[in-house]
């Protein structure tokens, strides 16, 4: 939901109070009185009562660009759905509860149209007019993040909108405009083109105030953390776990893991595994702090953690691919193929019909028997592991493909 602050009610008057003396007062006792009442719609989830309201007052007094971007914004942040990226749908949510069909029932159905072009010629008009490029902006991330779901989605394409909206944040910043979510942006977009130092200065921008944001802080820890300021890497993420929301539980996790990584690169051996442990609580379904956990009791040679570690991780999660091959690197570092067999014959009675599961385990199989010299049996193992994928997975799939490579690059 989104609601204008007091502040913004002031900035309002302030950079239209030109427009208003020359209007005269009611024009400006009306626009107040529209924010209030606007405000009070969004306060009860009304939003196709706000959108109808804002596009009544557009119809009275003309595009200015304070509600036609007010108006857009609420469409592109309460959209239940949309057609095209051309026209987004706005319901009043209690009215959803009552009937499952809102057109059928004869209720309003609030609908934004073009915002593109509604934008376009806000900007063409109000050249200097910021919240209308950082909408503009909105927009075009919005197609960003649906499309980015998606593997078919050709890299020009995404090329292209990351372009769209580094330039119209770049010109709404220019103009003044200051905004959590698009110093968010352009730190990430700089920090995936490893400009680091740029990166950091957008973050930074969102930490000085209280309270901080705990993305920006997690952003923050993990380039400290490349940058091997270990201490610096620890304090961030600290911070990051206090601010971040419980929604945000995954980020958490991994704020965690810096915390707890930074602290083995201190010397704080106990910490680290206090705090790792702390991870594997949180998220017990997830292998990464698991593996971290690993990596340690391996430099300290302690088979017998890393044994219940392997059981609890492979048990907890069998189908990602992450742990079998660390599973088959140890083994076949330690000699102890026993281990993966008592393992997998754990797996195979507690997950006996998941396919996805039982075609990890006997690819994993093949490469262990592989790595012993026993080719029949590794291709006997792989065929079965392709098989089981093949009931999933289209036949031509990338991961049926590499099952069995091992053989090939010998």
């Amino acid at each position: 939901m989104y609601k204008i602050s007091i502040l913004r009610i002031f900035s309002f008057i302030f950079y239209f109070g030109i427009a208003f003396c020359a209007q005269g007062k009611n024009v400006q006792n009306d626009s107040l009185l529209y924010i209030q009442q606007v405000n009070a719609l969004l306060e009860q989830k009304k939003y196709a009562s706000a959108h109808f309201m804002l596009e009544e007052y557009l119809e009275q007094n003309g595009m200015r660009p304070f509600f036609t971007c007010w108006m857009v914004e609420i469409g592109l942040n309460n959209f239940y759905r949309h057609e095209n990226y051309n026209f987004f749908y706005l319901k009043d949510l209690e009215e959803q509860k009552s009937t499952p069909k809102l057109e059928e029932a004869g209720l309003r159905i609030g609908r934004l149209r073009f915002p593109q072009r509604i934008l376009e010629k806000i900007i063409q008009e109000y050249p200097q007019y910021a919240p209308a490029y950082k909408l503009l902006g909105d927009y075009f991330d919005l197609q960003l993040r649906d499309l980015s779901h998606f593997d078919f989605t050709p890299t020009a394409t995404i090329k292209s909108l990351e372009e769209k909206i580094f330039n119209y944040y770049s010109h709404a910043e220019k103009l003044g405009y200051k905004n959590i979510q698009l110093n968010r942006w352009m730190g990430d977009y700089y920090f995936n083109r490893n400009q680091l130092d740029l990166a950091q200065g957008y973050y930074l921008k969102n930490v000085k105030k209280a309270p901080p944001d705990g993305i920006s802080l997690y952003r923050l820890a993990e380039i400290s953390f490349q940058k091997k300021s270990y201490t610096q890497a620890y304090n961030y993420a600290s911070e990051a776990v206090k601010n971040l929301s419980p929604e945000e539980f995954y980020l958490k996790y991994d704020a965690l893991r810096i915390t707890a990584k930074s602290l083995k690169e201190l010397g704080e051996t106990q910490k680290f595994v206090d705090t790792i442990q702390e991870c594997i609580n949180l998220l017990p379904d997830v292998q990464d702090a698991y593996l971290d956990l690993i990596d340690f009791y391996k430099s300290q040679q302690n088979a017998e953690k890393i044994a219940a570690l392997f059981l609890e991780l492979l048990l907890k999660n069998p189908y990602e691919l992450g742990g079998y091959r660390k599973l088959e690197s140890y083994v076949i570092e330690s000699g102890n193929y026993a281990l993966a067999d008592s393992l997998f014959e754990n797996m195979l009675l507690q997950y006996e019909n998941w396919d996805e599961v039982l075609a990890n385990i006997y690819w994993s199989k093949g490469n262990l028997a592989f790595a012993r010299h026993s080719k029949a049996a590794a291709q006997n193992f792989w065929d079965i592991s392709r098989n089981y994928m093949r009931r999933y997975l289209p036949e031509n799939h990338k991961l049926i493909r590499q099952v069995g490579n091992l053989s090939e690059k010998k």
